[in-house]
């Protein structure tokens, strides 16, 4: 018996050294990919992401001691004595507590990856302006002009940059968080139709039960906001364009949504937890000044 007590103590212990390096990796890997400016650095610096890292990590050494704790009484069980019945208790007590915890790590961890998509969905977005703004839309909309967000072409085509990108992590039940009715949903749904068709293949059912469902969500829950110019008219060349990505993290999982977030206004019992990011690129705008050949142009023996 005391041969079989050490044996457990030293499994038991291995386990927790297993346990506390792979913790002390992950945390060293933290800090040397939140090192630089990029746009995923700021995600694993930003405060969401350390708050929900933080209870990830917190749950995972809670569920081990719990479910050392549950094993050791799984086998307390199949003692004969009379601590076979109450071992029996504690493990039933205790089971939905482990329960708990896995869930509120599995939505600490969405919360995470749901927060470095908005930081991406900002870098996409400022690409997008970067490339956008120099560009000659229309007569209203010249080189380096934005219009006000309602009747920008340009402005448009930088939010829908960052509302793909966030599609990726939307709610994709349609109707979410009072989500729907915009009709982009269906423009998309109705181009990924001629892509397939041009192919000869049928589109997949999900485009339209799951990626409609999950493009209304983002379309509706996805602000995003651009720097007016330094002299409030024309952006100059070479000037920062900062973009900013408002996003309504949805939160799926039973319970442990309520630790991150509050309940949706438009939703029945939605909750959703709000995720900011922000990134500057360089205008793009300088027009070079290229020399018009003018055609036909005589090449050849005796031509001058």
């Amino acid at each position: 018996m005391k041969r079989y007590q050490r044996s457990g103590r030293r499994i038991l212990s291995s386990s927790a050294a297993i346990v506390a390096v792979a913790l002390l990796g992950v945390c060293a890997l933290w800090v040397a990919g939140a090192r630089g400016d990029g746009w995923f650095a700021r995600s694993l610096r930003s405060p969401l992401t350390i708050r929900a890292g933080v209870v990830c990590l917190v749950s995972v050494v809670l569920l081990y001691v719990v479910g050392g704790v549950l094993l050791h009484l799984a086998r307390g069980r199949g003692r004969a004595d009379g601590k076979a019945g109450t071992a029996a208790i504690e493990m039933v007590l205790l089971f939905p507590i482990a329960l708990c915890i896995i869930l509120v790590m599995i939505q600490s961890m969405l919360v995470v990856t749901g927060n470095i998509v908005v930081h991406y969905a900002a870098y996409a977005a400022a690409r997008s302006a970067a490339v956008q703004v120099p560009e000659r839309v229309s007569y209203e909309e010249p080189r380096n002009v934005v219009l006000d967000p309602e009747n920008s072409a340009k402005f448009h085509r930088v939010r829908s940059a960052a509302v793909g990108v966030m599609t990726a992590v939307s709610a994709g039940e349609a109707g979410a968080g009072g989500s729907g009715g915009s009709g982009g949903a269906v423009l998309l749904q109705e181009g990924l139709d001629r892509f397939f068709a041009s192919y000869d293949r049928a589109t997949p059912r999900w485009v339209a039960t799951v990626l409609a469902a999950k493009y209304e969500y983002a379309w509706d829950y996805t602000e995003v906001t651009l720097r007016p110019p330094a002299d409030g008219e024309k952006y100059a060349d070479h000037e920062d364009l900062s973009v900013g990505v408002r996003h309504m993290l949805y939160l799926s999982v039973p319970y442990a949504k309520r630790i991150f977030g509050g309940e949706m206004p438009a939703g029945d019992g939605d909750y959703a937890t709000e995720a900011f990011a922000t990134y500057t690129l360089t205008n793009q705008g300088v027009e070079d000044e290229i020399d018009v050949e003018v055609f036909p142009r005589y090449v050849g023996r005796g031509e001058e």
